[in-house]
């Protein structure tokens, strides 16, 4: 490995806190994290929250739906101390403006990109990485001026070279994916395009975010940039040992 592959903390530091919360974020940078990852909905007054779910039931055992609830009573539903679906301006307060985040956008509707690029452009910071799963929104948040960097989350991995030509800045890979044709990453690598890997997935039998030592430290062999894991810390550890070995 000549250079170290970067860290994305999978919905902050999530192997030891409530994941997208305050204590992850704090978390994911205590561990040396090199970015935060955090998943965007609208809520049903476009008002952006931070939520994988569509709805609460399980980070706090609430049936409410994000999209169909107004951003005020969201906030009143809390697990751990903290709103199961914190604010945008919550992540952005904080996480320090010198740690970079990665959204994971759920709604990419062409209102709720706007929301988003808008949100992001009027905190002035370099570091904010877009998340987008069709290289449509890729073409839309690009012509809302967004000219930040854009990781492809593709549901179609049929567009990864028109994600690129179209300026995407870097492929997410399923571990299973990269793991099953790992040429698949070598021609990307070749090609100078970052791939970051999602660890864990129903076909590794583990969850999305829990790595396996000896898959990610192939996977950092074979090139890939970054690896989006649940436990940042354990990570770094291992690949810098990798890194010695």
């Amino acid at each position: 490995m000549t250079d170290t592959p970067l860290l994305i903390a999978h919905r902050g530091a999530s192997t030891h806190f409530r994941e997208n919360s305050p204590a992850a974020w704090a978390g994911a940078i205590a561990a040396g994290a090199d970015l935060i990852e955090a998943d965007t909905r609208i809520t049903a007054d476009h008002r952006i929250v931070i939520s994988h779910d569509p709805d609460l039931s399980r980070v706090a055992g609430s049936p409410v739906a994000i999209s169909e609830s107004t951003f005020a009573d969201l906030q009143r539903v809390t697990a751990d101390g903290a709103p199961a679906a914190p604010a945008l301006s919550m992540l952005f307060a904080e996480v320090p403006t010198d740690m970079s985040i990665l959204f994971d956008v759920k709604d990419e509707s062409p209102a709720a990109l706007a929301l988003l690029v808008e949100a992001s452009l009027a905190t002035g910071r370099s570091n904010l990485t877009i998340g987008l799963h069709h290289v449509e929104s890729l073409d839309r948040v690009r012509a809302l001026g967004w000219d930040g960097a854009v990781l492809g989350l593709l549901v179609d991995m049929n567009e990864q070279e028109a994600f690129f030509h179209r300026g995407g800045t870097a492929l997410r890979m399923w571990e299973s994916y990269a793991l099953t044709a790992p040429e698949r990453l070598a021609r990307h690598v070749e090609r100078g395009h970052p791939v970051w890997i999602t660890v864990g997935d129903k076909a590794s039998g583990r969850a999305v975010g829990v790595h396996d030592d000896e898959s990610l430290l192939y996977l950092a062999g074979l090139g890939a940039s970054g690896f989006l894991v649940n436990d940042p810390a354990a990570c770094s550890a291992l690949l810098q040992k990798g890194a010695l070995a």
